[in-house]
């Protein structure tokens, strides 16, 4: 029996100073329904990028089902209860206070610029202070800017006073400081509930962007869109890697990883974002929601009322290091010139 065993240590040492597989099989947590169109448009592309950049050495794939909340993803790969994650920085309120820049109002509109932006801004004047240090960060990308989308018992919000006392139903980050600055009322509820509490009066409207008219079937509640011009707000999300994980690959594959990422995922996920806005707005068209455009009026009053946010973001960005105005006007000027070459 005592020499089985020594055999069987004997076997098991030999086997773990074997190489490793050729193969590296990578977990992103699932969070979303399966056909969410971030999965299908981002997500699932930019796994097979991976494949293709490695030469399929490296495979990700996703959890078969969720192993944390949405508040919980960041974390999830700090801990490496799995390799990738990613999340809304606004859904943990005070860890992630820099790539807010991305959700002030008047930034730009296009998901595709911001995105971009908000990595060269990161790049340029936020990697030193340490934010994601916990992971390794594959990446940033934004949301199209939000609109105002209202029920046909609330009417059109063309004006501020229409605006005020108006309950909207809101996500994390940024959108909530936004809505309470201008008078509206947060309405606090899961993304998959937003049908519901519109139906029953609980919410007048929703801040989304235009995606999430037909993401979320709201064609039945929603009768009014009302645009702003220059950029409502947006939300930023992160995709986040286990340090040890990423330490276990090579650097030759973490270079190749790199080369679909950052600014290259930014970049795609941020046009999928816009063209899941762009499609969605037709079917509104179709559907007979009126679209309206706020007017100069209405924008005047909108940017005195929402400056002050803009000096609160570069008060926090001071308090980690930051020059906020130079890294706030970075992203603006970045933002504007990507969006003026689409």
């Amino acid at each position: 029996m005592k020499l089985m065993k020594s055999g069987l240590a004997a076997l098991l040492i030999s086997a773990a100073a074997l190489p490793a597989t050729a193969e590296t099989n990578l977990l992103v947590n699932s969070w979303l329904p399966p056909t969410h169109s971030m999965n299908t448009g981002i997500f699932e592309p930019w796994f097979a990028a991976i494949e293709e950049a490695t030469g399929g050495e490296v495979k990700v794939r996703f959890t078969d089902a969720s192993l944390g909340a949405p508040p919980r993803q960041f974390d999830l790969a700090v801990d490496g209860i799995v390799d990738i994650s990613f999340g809304v920085t606004g859904y943990t309120p005070g860890r992630f206070a820099l790539p807010a820049v991305s959700e002030l109002p008047q930034m730009g509109t296009s998901g595709e610029a911001l995105s971009v932006a908000l990595w060269r801004t990161h790049q340029e004047h936020f990697a030193e202070a340490g934010e994601f240090d916990e992971v390794v960060l594959l990446g940033f990308f934004c949301n199209g800017t939000g609109h105002i989308l209202s029920t046909e018992g609330k009417g059109a919000v063309t004006s501020m006073d229409d605006y005020r006392g108006t309950k909207f139903r809101v996500g994390g980050g940024m959108v909530q400081e936004i809505n309470t600055t201008l008078g509206g009322v947060n309405v606090a509820a899961p993304a998959g509930e937003i049908y519901e509490i519109l139906e029953q009066g609980v919410a007048d409207g929703v801040l989304l962007a235009p995606d999430a008219y037909t993401s979320f079937a709201l064609k039945d509640v929603i009768a009014h869109d009302t645009t702003i011009p220059g950029g409502f707000y947006t939300s930023a999300w992160f995709v986040v890697m286990n340090r040890a994980s990423w330490d276990g690959l090579s650097p030759e594959v973490q270079e190749q990883i790199m080369s679909v990422s950052g600014e290259a995922l930014a970049r795609m996920a941020g046009a999928q974002q816009d063209a899941g806005d762009a499609a969605a707005v037709e079917q509104m068209k179709a559907d007979g929601v009126e679209i309206i455009e706020a007017d100069e009026a209405f924008m005047a009053e909108f940017r005195e009322t929402t400056a002050p946010l803009h000096e609160a973001w570069i008060a926090a960005a001071g308090e980690k290091g930051v020059d906020g105005q130079a890294a706030l006007d970075f992203f603006r000027a970045q933002s504007a010139e990507l969006e003026a070459e689409e």
